[in-house]
């Protein structure tokens, strides 16, 4: 899978065969939150005016917007078509159209909006920016599987063993959405602490009764400042990674 972000400016089709993961830069986006709230639904608009006026509001304007557009291109409606539900543990979801479905997640820390879809099979993606002041350590030692926290552990450079924690953080997050719990899975029932590569198998298993799940989960390159992950059930999927086109007109 490469890593490169493309630009474009018409949104291509979703293939059966594809996952698209879509980046929004925010910061690139002032000003477009009142043209953007037209896609949405009165409920939606509702629960905008409910939070803090200002970039709070507004990314929710527009998340919520571009997950509409996105939605509405694959399924081939109009995005205020497009309804969004909650599923049983909360996570967002759409009712298939004339048999066809998508599944669909969203990650947003600071400026940083990411959206992903897909035809078949569960996606989770995930995206944090680097918090220096968190106590990482101990965080791992509360969430994470012993031989993470050894991990992290034995990093001598303290920057190196920030973006590692994040690493494992967004790997473990991006899992735990796909799965549809999110935090309600136990993050120490897997173990994410492999070597950044496309398509590592991460095989969620609580309990030895239970047969458990398998993820395919790849790092993101956010630049040095963020780390992010995507998960996905199949490792058979074509990732395009695209930079959502905010200027143009919906």
């Amino acid at each position: 899978m490469s890593n490169k972000w493309s630009s474009v400016d018409d949104l291509p089709p979703l293939e059966a065969d594809e996952a698209h993961l879509w980046r929004m830069d925010l910061a690139d986006a002032a000003g477009l939150a009142n043209r953007y709230t037209s896609l949405l639904s009165a409920s939606e608009r509702v629960e905008a005016d409910r939070r803090r006026v200002g970039q709070t509001r507004d990314h929710f304007i527009i998340g919520r917007a571009c997950l509409r557009v996105l939605i509405g291109n694959a399924l081939e409606i109009d995005p205020r078509e497009v309804g969004i539900t909650k599923g049983i543990h909360g996570k967002p979801e759409t009712p298939a159209i004339g048999g066809r479905g998508i599944s669909f997640n969203l990650a947003h820390s600071k400026d940083t909006l990411l959206i992903a879809l897909r035809r078949q099979g569960a996606v989770g993606v995930d995206v944090e920016y680097f918090d220096p002041s968190t106590d990482f350590m101990e965080v791992a030692r509360a969430n994470f599987t012993e031989n993470e926290s050894n991990s992290l552990a034995a990093i001598e450079d303290p920057t190196s063993r920030l973006r590692t924690f994040y690493c494992y953080w967004t790997r473990k997050e991006a899992v735990g959405k796909a799965d549809s719990r999110g935090l309600l899975l136990p993050l120490a029932s897997f173990d994410v602490s492999f070597e950044s590569m496309n398509f590592h198998p991460v095989h969620v298993n609580e309990s030895p009764d239970k047969k458990g799940k398998l993820y395919f989960v790849s790092d993101l390159d956010l630049g040095d400042k963020a780390a992010g992950a995507l998960a996905l059930e199949s490792s058979e999927s074509h990732i395009r990674r695209l930079i959502f086109p905010l200027q143009s007109s919906w």
